[in-house]
């Protein structure tokens, strides 16, 4: 079973144990904007990470906290997906399935601090593998729907 993290040194001390490392998605990676969060693990088998850029810690944390984000995980594995806090409170209150995405079917949370500018339905876009990924909204503001 996941748990759910936001402490900062906890967080950094579980990826760094299985060599993770603090990343962005390139695409959403932009100037000022860190864009879209991960951590990567470049050691692990069959892992991709030809979309990720390495970013520092304290990039990865004040993005972290700007969108008021949670780091769900198995302290067993290498699982890990970052989520909205409201989602991992729901999951605290026995919604399991919360991560999974809200009752329109879409998956994750709004952005936070730019939520009202585009939607997570306008941002959206598939990778080559067919993967649902969303665009910041700096990135919409900079391109529009041509991306």
């Amino acid at each position: 079973m996941a748990d759910v993290l936001t402490d900062h040194q906890a967080i950094r001390k579980w990826a760094e144990q299985h060599g993770g490392k603090p990343a962005a998605v390139d695409r959403t990676h932009q100037g000022d904007d860190v864009g879209i969060i991960r951590i990567m693990f470049p050691k692990a088998p069959h892992s991709e990470h030809a979309h990720l850029v390495e970013i520092s810690w304290d990039e990865f944390f004040k993005e972290f906290e700007q969108r008021k984000l949670a780091l769900l995980y198995d302290p067993k594995s290498l699982f890990s997906k970052i989520i909205g806090r409201d989602t991992a409170e729901r999951r605290d209150q026995g919604e399991y399935d919360a991560a999974r995405g809200d009752s329109s079917g879409r998956q994750g949370e709004t952005e936070g601090r730019s939520a009202n500018r585009h939607s997570l339905e306008q941002r959206e876009y598939r990778d080559a593998d067919g993967n649902v990924h969303h665009h910041t909204n700096t990135y919409m503001d900079q391109h529009g729907n041509e991306g």
